[in-house]
This record gives C-alpha cells, sequence and structure tokens, in this order.
C-alpha cells in the first residue's frame, strides 16, 4: 500500500512539474510576436479609475501587459501580433469604462514609459 502512495506522490509531482515547465515555455514571446499600443485616455484621475480601465483592457485577447500611467492619461498595452486589436474595439471599450480615447499609436517597438527614464 506504501509503495503505491509513493508512486501516486511520483507521478503527481511530475505532472504538476511538466504543467509548470509547458506554461513557463508558452508564457515566453518573441518580441518580433508583438504589438505596443499607447492609448490617451481623457478623464483618468486617480488609481481606482486606472484600475476600472485596466479590468476592461484585460478582456481584450491576446494582451500580455497593461500599464496606466494616470499622471499622463496613457494606458500601453502589449498585445500579440496575431490578436491585434482593432482601433475602433479599443475606442469602445475606453468609452465603455467610462472615459474618452484620444488617440491611439500601435508601434512594433515599446514605448518608454515616463517612471523608466
Amino acid at each position: 500500500m506504501k509503495n503505491i502512495f509513493k508512486q501516486t506522490g511520483v507521478l503527481v509531482l511530475i505532472l504538476l512539474f511538466s504543467m509548470a515547465s509547458s506554461t513557463t515555455v508558452n508564457a515566453q514571446t518573441n518580441d518580433q510576436e508583438l504589438t505596443y499600443v499607447k492609448v490617451e485616455v481623457k478623464g483618468l484621475a486617480c488609481p481606482f479609475c486606472a484600475y476600472g480601465l485596466e479590468k476592461k483592457l484585460k478582456e481584450v485577447d491576446g494582451v500580455k501587459t497593461i500599464k496606466i500611467d494616470v499622471e499622463e492619461g496613457l494606458a500601453y498595452l502589449t498585445v500579440l501580433k496575431s490578436k491585434k486589436p482593432l482601433k475602433e474595439m479599443l475606442e469602445k471599450i475606453v468609452t465603455d469604462a467610462g472615459f474618452t480615447p484620444s488617440s491611439i499609436v500601435f508601434s512594433e517597438k515599446p514605448f518608454t514609459l515616463k517612471d523608466e527614464n
């Protein structure tokens, strides 16, 4: 009976390790597979506002990262190039979150954030 528990425990550990390592491999994304988006958002006034907008933007398929600069009124997204959202879609999301979208810029290179200087 003890032998069965040992074998089961080893099997579970192997499964967990293989799942974790496959997740890590899938999480690694080449910069050539990414598109960077900068959205100017009018009406961002506080971190709570930014959190509400971030929740809506996280629903976009293909979004890898989101950073919001409340002071500058900017949202930065990193998205998979294969799932690049349409400008109209982002405008609707920002509007539905209660803000006014101004400009939306797509780039092949990452944007430099103010706090990274």
